[in-house]
């Protein structure tokens, strides 16, 4: 890596870094509109950086009207960026006692801050774990996604019984919702219910049931439990 690709800005980490999230979604080209969605800025802004930061230390390929993907250089990187996130938001949670929807918002201010190698020494110390608190994995430093990714709950036919194994979009007041649910990794799920016409999703997490929106139900990544 060039010295001019290491030293990538807050700004451009977080492009690549959302990339790299829309990639382990599955979505191998992602359009302007929607990382300008994700990240909260214009499809103009978005497409600045494409053009004039990102294609030209070979992050990023873009394609104009078709959409943007990373690189295998730029999948290597944002697996570093990722990776010390996901470590900060363990160390936060496992040692610092923060609360699940509260370590993301932290850990983003923390992953610009830590190094690589401070970072791996966390994750040992902290008995390197493959998760974080929200379940989704923490890549090695190569980029490549190990481990169960999942689907996105609403995309299963009921009824089912599944496993949650990760949350994605992990906003604080999604997490808090999920919480309050007890819907978190590692849960079982069984599949009631799904109404037409982009309707509500009904799950029984064996303590209650809910009506859980289509929104909400996009989030929750799932596997089928065995047998089932």
């Amino acid at each position: 890596m060039t010295p001019e690709q290491d030293e990538l800005s807050e700004s451009e980490e977080e492009y690549i870094e959302a990339l790299y999230h829309m990639y382990e979604e599955g979505k191998a080209s992602v359009k302007t509109s929607e990382l300008a969605e994700r990240l909260g800025v214009s499809p103009a802004s978005v497409t600045e950086m494409l053009k004039d930061s990102l294609t030209k230390k070979n992050l990023v390929e873009y394609v104009p009207y078709r959409g943007a993907s990373l690189t295998s250089l730029g999948r290597e990187v944002a697996a570093r960026v990722v990776r010390r996130h996901r470590i900060a938001e363990r160390l936060l949670t496992d040692v610092a006692g923060v609360n699940w929807d509260e370590c993301h918002e932290e850990a983003c201010k923390l992953e610009h801050a830590l190094s690589d190698e401070v970072a791996d020494k966390l994750a040992a110390s902290l008995k390197n774990p493959e998760t974080c608190p929200h379940g989704n994995i923490i890549p090695p430093p190569t980029g490549e996604i190990k481990g169960e990714v999942g689907r996105p709950l609403i995309s299963f036919n009921p009824p089912l019984k599944v496993r949650v194994v990760r949350i994605i979009k992990e906003k604080r007041d999604v997490l808090r919702r999920l919480a309050s649910l007890g819907i978190m990794p590692g849960v079982e799920l069984k599949l009631i219910r799904r109404a037409p016409a982009g309707g509500p999703v009904i799950v029984d997490s064996g303590c209650l049931q809910v009506a859980m929106g289509r929104e909400l139900a996009e989030v929750i990544m799932a596997v089928p439990v065995d047998g089932e």
